[in-house]
């Protein structure tokens, strides 16, 4: 099923991500159910090695410079969600948070961190979504980019970061929090996206409950945080402002639809195995065409990811990432579709617990909420329209370097080195 770019020893890592599936799967129920972090899981990943795949190969991993982004990591992704979608969404978080320390840190960061996680197994999350179930939404950007309101105040050595964070996936288990905020002095966020990093436990941040309510990737930690006062030393700036918008070329698209990929892939597994186990269903054509009809929606999907993937390794940034939510949108289509035949297929059986079915029906649709379907397609239409292939087209626009903005321009002098 994998066959794209693996060399032997990739090859073998898949297998061995296969083998940890059936071990995902097996406490898959108790998981879901449990809420909360799936420590047995987490661990076997850290030991399995896991966390090394997106790591590159200096600070201690098996990456290259795609950390994170990785062929791999993707399929592993992909295989994991489709026993746990908790699981999956964990590890597809890291990889994407390995990914932004490797791309926007200097060597001391990526030493520091990057190391930390080949050596110890420690997590880094990323917590940017600003978007509060059951609150207020925070106000969009007038121009309908993705902004934050978060408050970021200057201080002695560094800033004062204070705000709250909707989604804080896996955070509450990590070490390492990515924090996103605009650089002060700005109001674009294609000019002033800023990623910095706090180290916890701090005292200034605070996880809030709520999660256990969720229907769906409940053991991903994927709640809320408070941040009061946190103080971010100058050392801690991944970058200058706007670089994951305007220089970072990679985005979180092409993990997230590997994970609803993956969750159709779980989905699927389990009608086949039932049909060929009630040899009946197999005289019914609705049955057998919707069971043709999802293999062939998964090996589509799966195609385009491949295709993304083909071009991020080719250095097409623009290209990939439009390849990418056209593929996104397809694994979003596939998931909700083989969901539904499922139920067609399978019958009664798919209602109850003991079925797989119900709880990766559950992971994959709260996991499609990540992005808005309106915005991912207007996204795919705009960019099919200009033909401008910007890599970041879904956070906003490029600028020309006489628009960027570096600290230094904003009035900000430091040695980051030395800090």
């Amino acid at each position: 099923m994998y066959p794209f770019k693996t060399n032997p020893e990739d090859t073998q890592w898949i297998e061995k991500a296969r083998a940890l599936k059936e071990v995902f799967a097996e406490r898959a129920r108790q998981v879901d159910a449990a809420g909360g972090w799936p420590q047995e899981n987490w661990q076997d990943i850290i030991d399995g090695g896991f966390l090394k795949l997106g790591v590159p190969k200096e600070y201690g991993g098996y990456a290259n410079e795609d950390a994170g982004f990785s062929n791999l990591c993707h399929a592993v992704v992909e295989i994991f969600a489709s026993a746990c979608g908790s699981t999956g969404w964990i590890i597809q978080n890291q990889y994407h948070c390995f990914g932004l320390v490797a791309g926007l840190g200097n060597e001391e960061q990526k030493r520091r961190i990057l190391t930390d996680v080949a050596q110890n197994g420690a997590g880094v999350a990323s917590v940017g979504s600003e978007v509060q179930p059951g609150r207020s939404q925070v106000v969009p950007h007038k121009d309908g980019k993705i902004s934050f309101a978060s408050d970021l105040t200057p201080t002695e050595g560094g800033f004062l970061a204070n705000g709250f964070k909707g989604f804080t996936s896996g955070g509450a288990a990590s070490k390492y929090l990515l924090f996103w905020a605009l650089a002060p002095g700005t109001d674009d966020p294609d000019v002033g996206a800023s990623v910095f990093v706090i180290e916890l436990p701090n005292p200034g941040v605070e996880f809030v409950s709520g999660w256990e309510e969720a229907i769906g990737i409940r053991a991903s930690l994927s709640g809320g945080a408070k941040f009061t006062n946190v103080f971010i030393p100058w050392k801690n700036v991944l970058g200058e402002p706007g670089d994951f918008n305007q220089s970072h070329p990679y985005t979180f698209e092409l993990a997230y639809a590997a994970h609803s990929l993956g969750s159709a892939q779980g989905i699927y597994e389990e009608v086949r195995d039932a049909v060929v186990a009630r040899p009946f269903l197999q005289q019914d054509d609705i049955n057998m065409y919707s069971l043709g009809e999802m293999a062939s929606a998964i090996a589509a999907t799966r195609s385009q990811l491949w295709y993304a993937q083909y071009l991020y390794d080719k250095k097409m940034w623009g290209e990939a990432a439009h390849a990418t939510l056209m593929g996104l949108h397809m694994a979003k289509t596939t998931v909700g579709m083989v969901s539904t035949k499922a139920f067609e297929i399978v019958g009664t059986r798919a209602v109850f617990r003991w079925s797989s079915i119900p709880r990766l029906m559950r992971d994959a649709r709260v996991a499609t909420l990540h992005t808005r379907e309106s915005m991912i397609m207007k996204t795919v239409a705009k960019t099919e329209l200009s033909r401008d292939y910007h890599p970041k087209a879904k956070y906003g626009r490029r600028l020309p370097e006489s628009e960027r903005k570096t600290w230094a321009d904003l009035g900000f002098h430091f040695n980051r080195d030395a800090a």
